[in-house]
C-alpha cells in the first residue's frame, strides 16, 4: 500500500484534495478500486493517511536557549506550511473539514498533534521561569504560527527567516 500512498502524496502534491479519488488513484498506480476499498472506505480515509505523510509532527528541542528553540521549530513549520503539498491541499482541507466528518477528524488530530508539543515546550518554560508563569501556551503557539498562516492562506506571501526571528521575539518579549 506504500504505492498508494505514495500516489496519493503525489496527487495531494501536484494537483490538490480534490484530485485524490478513488479512480484516479487506480489510474496513477495499478492498483483495483476494490483493493482500495479494502483497505480504505473511503477516499477521505485514504487522503487520512496520505496527509500523515506531508507533515510530520513538531519536535521542539529544549535547550536553555528557548528563542532558539522557538525560531528553529517555526522555520520548520513555516517550510511545511510554504510548500508546494500544503499550498495546493490545506485551501481544500480546511474547507473539506467543514462537510466531510472523516476530514474534520484528520484536521483536528492533525491540528491537536503539532501544537501539542510546541505547548508542553512553552508549559516547560514557564515552570522554568523563561516566560510569566501565567502566560497561556495555547495563545503563545497562536502567535507564533498565526502569521505563518496568514500570510500563506490569505495573503499568499512567504515568511522569511528574519520574519520567523521578528515574530518569536515580539511573542517572548510579551511574556517576559
Amino acid at each position: 500500500m506504500a504505492r498508494v500512498l505514495a500516489g496519493a502524496h503525489r496527487l495531494l502534491e501536484t494537483e490538490g484534495l480534490g484530485s485524490v479519488t478513488f479512480g484516479r488513484i487506480s489510474r496513477e498506480t495499478g492498483v483495483s478500486r476494490t483493493t482500495l476499498y479494502r483497505h480504505w472506505s473511503s477516499p477521505s480515509d485514504l487522503v487520512s493517511d496520505a496527509w500523515a505523510r506531508v507533515a510530520p509532527p513538531n519536535r521542539v528541542a529544549h535547550t536553555a536557549d528557548l528563542q532558539a528553540d522557538l525560531v528553529g521549530l517555526f522555520l520548520s513549520v513555516r517550510d511545511v506550511v510554504e510548500s508546494a503539498t500544503m499550498r495546493r491541499s490545506l485551501p481544500a482541507l480546511l474547507v473539506s473539514a467543514q462537510r466531510d466528518p472523516v476530514i474534520s477528524t484528520l484536521h483536528t488530530r492533525f491540528v491537536h498533534d503539532r501544537r501539542q508539543p510546541i505547548v508542553e515546550r512553552l508549559r516547560a518554560a514557564a515552570a522554568e521561569g523563561a516566560i510569566a508563569a501565567d502566560a497561556d501556551p495555547e495563545l503563545l503557539v497562536d502567535l507564533l504560527s498565526g502569521p505563518i498562516f496568514y500570510r500563506q492562506l490569505l495573503r499568499r506571501t512567504p515568511t522569511s527567516d528574519d520574519d520567523v526571528r521578528a515574530v518569536v521575539a515580539a511573542v517572548l518579549a510579551s511574556v517576559s
